[in-house]
């Protein structure tokens, strides 16, 4: 089974939930994309956790982790998000400067500018208020770009200090996420038995 590891910040907490029901990876760190498991029909790869759907929709791996966020951002049929693990908890939200909290309500005559990692979620929001709109995509450090160079944020953040540190005003919540545990639908469908005895294992692992 091909498993996909998030890189980064998510790493440390998925990595001890797969050791919570036995599965362990060895040879760790960060010049080392593909660790050694101890299950010998297991193999993985540590890649970014934007690049986990794209991965498993393409069906280069059967499973693997990432935020809800980006599993909805991405929205790849083949690419389903099976269980919650609860790690990481962030809320997806629209902040503002002060000057434009009544930005939705009434808009100025040109595009508004919306400053995200979150294209495809910024414009649905956007099209569903009849907001015409621009999408500036930022990369991150999205808290920066308002007033100057955008007039709202659609960002990740675990709480609102971080937009209050920037001066900015939260406006609506767009969802809750964490990590998630992704399957690929055909491997899914077809009852692979490693990989649902392994969603199985984490999912009696969470519910402990």
């Amino acid at each position: 089974m091909r498993i996909a590891l998030p890189k980064g910040r998510l790493l440390d907490g998925v990595i001890k939930a797969l050791q919570s029901v036995g599965v362990e990876f060895h040879q760790l760190n960060p010049r080392n994309y593909r660790p050694e498991c101890n299950w010998p029909n297991f193999s993985a790869k540590m890649i970014k956790p934007k690049a986990v759907c794209q991965g498993i929709a393409m069906g280069n791996f059967d499973l693997g982790f990432c935020g809800l966020d980006l599993i909805t951002e991405a929205g790849y049929e083949m690419a389903v998000p099976i269980l919650n693990l609860g790690l990481n908890p962030v809320k997806l939200v629209v902040a503002v400067p002060p000057c434009f909290t009544n930005i939705v309500i009434n808009p100025p005559s040109r595009p508004i500018v919306i400053a995200t990692e979150y294209s495809n979620i910024a414009s649905r929001w956007a099209y569903a208020r009849n907001l015409a709109h621009v999408i500036y995509y930022t990369g991150g450090s999205t808290e920066v770009f308002p007033p100057e160079d955008a007039d709202m944020v659609f960002d990740c953040v675990e709480s609102e200090r971080t937009m209050k540190a920037n001066n900015l005003i939260i406006i609506d919540r767009i969802m809750d996420s964490a990590t998630w545990v992704v399957v690929n639908k055909l491997a899914w469908e077809r009852g692979d038995q490693d990989l649902h005895n392994l969603v199985t294992a984490l999912k009696d692992a969470t519910e402990d």
